[in-house]
């Protein structure tokens, strides 16, 4: 997508053709995302504005409203509210991921603190291993269990019960 200030000595070649060819008057402003407003007129865009006016029933007071300074404050406050707007938006997300990064600091902090409680990093992996070796246990139970085993029953778990009759214990083949 081409930009206006690409467009632009295009755009404004085809307006000076046009109201040279038909003999018209003719005005546009453009206010394009970088901020830099751009005009054409013929003969003047005070004329314009001064034409639109009264043709809305607007009678123009003791200064001259019809200049574009007017319009041109108003683009102006309204560019400064939504970047003021903006500018809010993304102060409040960043107290909101400086708030969620303390409370990982702070989380990070407890385990950390389990390791200097006397738990050894040995032990922390033993008991890793002990449950990876006891979901794999129970995984080949649920299997076995849900008639999947190749034998073909669905009896496996009335023949088994819970937990063999007794408690399952981590280290403790079942």
């Amino acid at each position: 997508m081409a930009t206006f200030s690409k467009r632009k000595a295009r755009i404004l070649k085809k307006m000076n053709e046009i109201t040279t060819l038909f003999n018209v008057e003719a005005s546009f402003l453009v206010f394009p995302e970088a901020g830099k407003h751009h005009s054409f007129a013929h003969p003047s865009m005070e004329d314009a504005f001064g034409r639109v006016k009264r043709s809305l029933g607007h009678e123009p007071s003791g200064k001259d409203d019809t200049n574009i300074g007017s319009l041109m404050e108003d683009y102006k406050k309204q560019h400064n509210e939504e970047i003021n707007k903006k500018w809010y938006d993304l102060a409040e997300e960043l107290m909101m991921a400086e708030e969620k990064e303390k409370e990982l600091q702070e989380s990070k902090s407890e385990w950390s603190n389990i390791v200097n409680e006397g738990v050894s990093v040995d032990e922390l992996k033993r008991a890793h291993q002990a449950f990876v070796e006891l979901n794999k246990r129970v995984s080949a139970k649920a299997l076995q269990w849900s008639g999947k085993d190749g034998d073909g029953s669905s009896s496996a778990l009335g023949e088994h019960g819970h937990c063999n009759g007794g408690e399952a214990r981590a280290g403790e083949q079942t």
